[in-house]
């Protein structure tokens, strides 16, 4: 009878064991189920309300986005007069590089009603509406902290921008509106570095490029370019506002500048003989 040899078994039993121990410690086959998401949505993000048509009315805070070239109505017809109607503290809108269009009749492109905080608007192109580009319900309101930067603000029918107490106008392109281009309606506020031209269209007296109507306020760096004639830059009434290193063109030297008693503004000259750093340059 044939006989194994007596390595042979240890090594079968052995190979046994190792097989048992593997199988053992595989664990279940089963998947544990479909792939969950690992990166953030864009609400987790930054959660913001898309604005998809005209005549939006904003009523509680948040961040507010438009998605579309949007056109304003005729008031009294189907649609909206305005473009976009703030009634809320705390709203920030981006116009994400789209435009708002009004038409003859409509009211204002971007309409704040009351006296609101902290509203911020930026972005994008507003033009052609009956009232105003940007602005609120002057003189029954005044909103405080707004912000309005980077917007071209062209042809409509009455001022470009009008803002209120502690706000800032920034980096804005505003051309061929009506009545005046900027308007400070309030106190403390900042007009900084804006290229406003042909503005006042309407030929009304006494209009402006820029004009102030409060106190300590700030106008800085800005280009102001229009009709012979009317004024550039005015500080219409208020107290201790200042006027420095802006540059204004074409308006006929006598109406470049009215700075009246109270206020402060770099000495007025050309650039040629100007050697003041405040100095607000007309020609």
């Amino acid at each position: 009878m044939k006989k194994h040899s007596p390595i042979i078994v240890p090594l079968i039993v052995c190979g046994c064991l190792s097989t048992a121990t593997l199988a053992i410690g595989q664990g279940s086959l089963t998947p544990p189920g479909a792939p969950t998401p690992t990166m953030k949505s864009l609400d987790q993000i930054e959660p913001r309300t898309p604005i998809t048509y005209d005549g939006y009315y904003i009523s509680s805070p948040g961040s507010y986005y438009v998605t579309t070239n949007l056109t304003g109505s005729v008031y009294g017809v189907p649609g909206s007069p305005y473009g976009i109607y703030i009634a809320s503290d705390n709203v920030t809108v981006d116009l994400n590089g789209f435009t708002l269009q009004g038409v003859s009749g409509s009211f204002s492109g971007i309409y704040i009603y009351g006296s609101h905080t902290n509203i911020t608007i930026r972005n994008g192109i507003v033009t052609g509406w009956g009232g105003d580009g940007v602005t609120f319900n002057y003189p029954s309101a005044t909103p405080q902290n707004m912000v309005v930067e980077h917007l071209t603000v062209t042809a409509n029918g009455h001022h470009g921008i009008a803002v209120g107490n502690n706000c800032v106008v920034s980096d804005c392109s505003i051309q061929n509106n009506q009545w005046l281009g900027i308007a400070a309606f309030g106190d403390n506020s900042r007009i900084v570095h804006n290229s406003l031209t042909g503005n006042d269209t309407g030929n009304h007296s006494g209009a402006a490029g820029i004009e102030v109507q409060g106190n300590n306020n700030l106008v800085e760096d800005n280009f102001v370019s229009g009709i012979t004639g009317n004024n550039g830059i005015v500080v219409f009434s208020g107290t201790s506002n200042l006027v420095m290193k802006n540059s204004v063109i074409g308006w006929g030297t006598a109406n470049d500048y009215s700075i009246p008693t109270f206020n402060d503004g770099g000495p007025v000259g050309t650039a040629a003989n100007s050697t003041s750093p405040w100095a607000n340059i007309a020609h």
